[in-house]
């Protein structure tokens, strides 16, 4: 798991999920030219013809809608977008069904800025851009393309379960998944018992020819429109479950299916609905303004912001910042864990490594007054009510430690201090009043520190610092301490 880790840890969320979908769409065309897909509906030709008019699309789009409102485009996230509708719509050749396609795209663009919150979107930006388009048909009666969803079919199936696991893994949302995955399917099973069917061809129909597997993995997964908390986004899951399995379940209840016009399916919806509750659930953005930059050691650089607003979260919790310039394939945000107590002052600690990504650059060329946004707070790295705590974190995976011991000056804690070249924050953890045990980073493992810990079995452990030491410490710990949680930012 650790190579793995390793392996994945090498792309952000955004590549990762555009090469899994590449490839997906790869065994597709594959399939078409050997006659796997039905030929009469899935050419070779036709199906790279919607793709290039959806992506190309998609990325004018973003760029055009992105410049009106004076953001900068993330390219990359629209070629994502382009390619699940991709796998929603039958290909076409036609020009007027290619126009409608391509409005799709632009339509899914345009809601990232139109149903947008203090700089987040709302909604899933396919779900969105598929809800307006067939919409507008209804509205105007113009013939608009029908969402086929023919990603859901046995040929894809084991293909598709393969990158909604790896996509899931990455995302450590793979309970989430299950959740959604176990929910909808028992719902279309029961159905089908309902109607006849044998438990067997029932078992077979949900895995082969709905997109359940698809929707958990690439599109309710999306972290920008997710709660913040995992038990929250847990709920979220099982609502969508309900929501996505609408028709049959009111169907087997009430003996006729309860449909909204003039939408063929629940699936799209149920990404608004989602996108809405976690609105709700989720802090409204801050605006921050550089205070100080204070250089430490190596190459760690601290950042004291102003908010204009207390930012409100719970210690051990991280940010999402923004950072406007033109970015990189990697974006304007980043995740950080927030050193400071809750409140009107925010600090922020990095590593600025040579060379940096164009974030890290436009973030150490700030000057104090500048300004940038807080769009997001996520994580579940927080500290039960009551019970001994144990901390074991390397280089500047300690950051979150010192929000968490000033909201926590009485706890019964043992920091365990991985250190590296210029470990940072040593001083500061030494002053808290907590027993901080200092060893050489290669010397952090189970053993190792359940003999500076003799209670490890009774104490939760907080795992923080790269992933491979958070994956390596944190599998040591399991079975020896009481509860092991590991500090785990997303990868957007």
């Amino acid at each position: 798991m650790t190579f793995l880790d390793r392996q994945l840890g090498r792309f952000t969320m955004y590549r990762l999920v555009t090469v899994v979908l590449l490839a997906l769409a790869a065994v597709a065309v594959v399939q078409a030219a050997l006659g796997v897909l039905d030929t009469t509906i899935f050419s070779v030709g036709a199906m790279l013809l919607t793709l290039a008019v959806m992506v190309a699309s998609s990325v004018v789009a973003n760029i055009v809608f992105g410049r009106s409102v004076g953001a900068h485009p993330h390219l990359e996230s629209s070629v994502v977008t382009a390619l699940i509708l991709w796998f929603l719509f039958l290909p076409a050749t036609d020009g007027e069904q290619l126009g409608w396609l391509a409005l799709v795209a632009a339509l899914a663009q345009a809601s990232k800025y139109a149903f947008a919150w203090r700089g987040r979107h709302v909604v899933n930006p396919a779900a969105a851009g598929v809800v307006l388009t067939l919409a507008l048909g209804w509205a105007t009666g113009w013939p608009v393309p029908f969402t086929g969803w023919w990603v859901g079919s046995e040929s894809l199936f084991w293909f598709v379960l393969v990158g909604a696991v790896v996509v899931l893994y990455r995302t450590r949302r793979l309970a989430l998944g299950a959740i959604f995955t176990v929910i909808a399917a028992a719902i279309s099973i029961w159905w089908q018992l309902g109607i006849g069917t044998d438990l067997g061809d029932a078992v077979r129909f949900t895995a082969y020819s709905t997109p359940i597997v698809f929707f958990a993995g690439f599109m309710l997964s999306e972290p920008l429109t997710l709660p913040p908390r995992q038990r929250q986004q847990w709920s979220v899951a099982a609502l969508a479950a309900v929501l996505f399995t609408w028709p049959l379940l009111t169907s087997r209840l009430f003996g006729e299916p309860w449909t909204v016009e003039p939408f063929g399916s629940t699936y799209e919806l149920t990404l608004v609905v989602t996108g809405l509750v976690a609105l709700a659930l989720r802090q409204g953005s801050r605006s921050l303004v550089l205070r100080e930059r204070r250089p430490l050691s190596g190459d760690v650089v601290e950042y004291v912001f102003d908010a204009d607003r207390p930012l409100q979260f719970a210690p051990g919790q991280y940010v999402e910042v923004d950072v406007p310039h033109r970015a990189d394939t990697r974006g304007r945000r980043r995740m950080f864990s927030v050193m400071s107590a809750p409140g009107p002052e925010v600090v922020l600690s990095t590593r600025h490594p040579e060379p940096g990504s164009s974030y890290k650059r436009a973030l150490a060329a700030l000057e104090p007054g500048d300004s940038v946004r807080v769009t997001s707070v996520h994580g579940d790295f927080v500290w039960p009510d009551s019970g001994p705590v144990l901390l074991v974190g390397a280089g500047i995976g300690v950051t979150p430690f010192l929000s968490q011991l000033a909201a926590h000056p009485d706890r019964d804690v043992v920091v365990v201090l991985g250190e590296r070249d210029d470990q940072p924050y040593v001083a500061e953890l030494e002053a808290t009043g907590a027993r901080v045990v200092r060893l050489p980073v290669d010397r952090v493992d189970g053993p190792t520190i359940a003999e500076h810990v003799p209670d490890l079995a009774d104490r939760t452990a907080f795992v923080s610092g790269r992933p491979d030491f958070v994956d390596a410490v944190a599998r040591q710990l399991r079975g020896r301490a009481k509860q092991v949680r590991r500090d785990a930012f997303l990868g957007y």
